[in-house]
């Protein structure tokens, strides 16, 4: 058990100070034991995340003290992190389809092969470069990809992209 105290959760740098070496070690162990790599960062975040919310009571309180109680962390992260994370990489087919499919609408956005604009909202004097309207059509329809991902891991279905 880790002695946690309320200005700990009010702030998530003093959070990850405190916990650095337990937030390193949860890293590494799920890194050994499902090989998935997440950030400290992302790890720090998670961690600060289910003490604010208790989930999975990994809060334990007792006589005005509350402590971070490491097996309901370990439950939590068998039970909850690691079957609802997702991981893709780059080279996933699905993946390269997507980053293929926003190359061609952008450069029918700028060819005029479509109704789009490529001017900022609100500012039509403003014309967009094909960097930052590519990044937008691929940041949009990632969410796509990764909920097709999620359900295809979580139930047994096949999930069509347009």
């Amino acid at each position: 058990m880790y002695k946690i105290i309320k200005s700990d959760l009010n702030s998530p740098s003093r959070f990850k100070e405190k916990f650095h070496q337990y937030i390193t070690d949860l890293k590494t162990e799920i890194l050994k034991r499902y090989n998935i790599n997440f950030t400290t960062e992302e790890i720090g975040d998670l961690l600060l995340s289910i003490c604010r919310s208790n989930d999975f009571n990994v809060i334990y309180k007792k006589d005005n003290k509350m402590f971070l109680e490491d097996s309901q962390v370990q439950e939590w992260i068998e039970k909850k992190l690691i079957p609802n994370t997702v991981v893709l990489s780059l080279d996933d087919e699905d993946i390269v389809r997507l980053l293929v499919f926003c190359l061609e609408m952008t450069y029918q956005m700028f060819s005029g092969g479509t109704r789009a604009t490529v001017t900022q909202k609100g500012f039509r004097q403003r014309r967009r470069t094909f960097e930052s309207i590519l990044v937008d059509q691929f940041v949009g329809k990632l969410g796509e990809v990764f909920v097709k991902k999620f359900l295809e891991k979580k139930y047994p279905v096949s999930v069509e992209l347009d």
